[in-house]
């Protein structure tokens, strides 16, 4: 188990106090981080961070959206047990008002505890959403119900995307009033403006997951019908992304510094043809590089990518419409432009991680004085 603390803000015992059990896993790792810079520059919380990842051990047990492992155990459920031992540690040491977690199945730690604190969920999807998703649904009933009634019991809820907050509403019977998406947002600040390169439009393809995401896929297109068009980069720790061939650099893992530095000005768009997601950070960088992108109509990719706006949305089986999305992109110097300067005013409108998440530590701040508050009038 991997547990470390982090005290954040005014040493002040007036100040309403706040847990946040941050997850260093995927794109939670970065949402963390982001909330963590944001919540140590406020003087209105006395805020403490707790990384919270299971044990490789652990992981192999859980059952997850992604792998959906039919033997596996619920990860709220083993929360509830041993997993959440060091959580409720953490809450019977510190008393905090409000306790935020970065992905919801932690919050499971919480039931056991009498007289809990009330807490708040960030997260990216639901299982209802996630089943809608795929050919064949994943979650038993008995773990719909266990997810829903964490839901309904969480002081509030900031799912990434208006996607998830419908399920949130019509599968899970949350209130509306209770619901504030927070999408994946980015440190505009990081980003360099683009460079001029030599040679065929480059396309950009970033994920770890190289089958899901589509990876093969997108070579497939480009050594066959936009062979000679294009030049594909892909950046990924997956050992099945080692491509080569005409018109291929696999540049394998890539630190994000590097990333944001390097690679990101000289790409013209990224393509996203995955099978299967929720709300993927790669778009919301991509928006802030000025790349227009090329994804697929799953989970809340829709309302990262804007159709015709700044990229194209196409169904994830759609091989022709995937092609012909990127031969116009290929093909029309200013229409990359157009989209580069769209993808630039969503990222800096609705994608700054200044704004978006410094709305979510306002709600925190609120829930954490008002919780406070209730406890004193007790």
């Amino acid at each position: 188990m991997t547990e470390a603390f982090q005290t954040l803000g005014p040493d002040d015992p007036a100040l309403p106090r706040l847990l946040f059990v941050a997850n260093p896993v995927l794109g939670w790792r970065t949402y963390s981080r982001r909330l963590i810079a944001l919540l140590a520059g406020r003087n209105d919380l006395r805020s403490h961070v707790l990384w919270h990842a299971p044990d490789r051990a652990s992981r192999v047990l859980l059952r997850h959206h992604g792998g959906g492992r039919p033997w596996g155990i619920d990860a709220i459920l083993a929360h509830q047990l041993w997993l959440g031992r060091a959580i409720r540690q953490a809450v019977r040491q510190l008393a905090p008002d409000l306790v935020h977690f970065a992905g919801h199945w932690p919050a499971g730690a919480l039931a056991p505890l009498p007289n809990a604190p009330p807490f708040t969920l960030a997260l990216d999807t639901t299982r209802q959403g996630t089943d809608a998703e795929r050919s064949a649904p994943v979650w038993r009933a008995r773990e719909l119900a266990r997810e829903g009634m964490l839901s309904r019991a969480a002081a509030h809820l900031f799912p990434m995307s208006d996607w998830a907050a419908r399920s949130l509403v019509a599968d899970q019977g949350v209130t509306r009033e209770r619901v504030s998406v927070a999408p994946p947002a980015v440190d505009l600040s990081r980003f360099q403006p683009p460079r001029p390169h030599d040679g065929p439009p480059n396309i950009l393809f970033i994920g770890n997951d190289f089958a899901r995401k589509g990876g093969a896929r997108l070579c497939a297109w480009v050594t066959g019908p936009l062979a000679g068009k294009c030049h594909l980069h892909i950046v990924s720790t997956d050992p099945a992304a080692r491509v080569s061939g005409t018109n291929i650099t696999a540049h394998g893992s890539v630190a994000q510094d590097r990333l944001f530095s390097d690679i990101l000005p000289q790409m013209d768009m990224l393509c996203l043809p995955t099978r299967l997601d929720m709300s993927p950070n790669v778009l919301a960088e991509a928006a802030a590089a000025g790349l227009p992108a090329v994804a697929s109509r799953v989970g809340g990719i829709d309302e990262l990518v804007l159709d015709g706006k700044t990229g194209f949305v196409v169904d994830r089986d759609d091989e022709g419409g995937f092609v012909t999305a990127l031969r116009k992109l290929v093909e029309a110097p200013d229409l990359r432009a157009r989209m580069r300067a769209a993808a630039l005013e969503h990222a800096a409108t609705s994608l700054d991680a200044t704004q978006v998440y410094g709305t979510v530590i306002d709600r925190l701040a609120r829930l954490a004085a008002a919780s406070r508050a209730t406890e004193y009038a007790a």
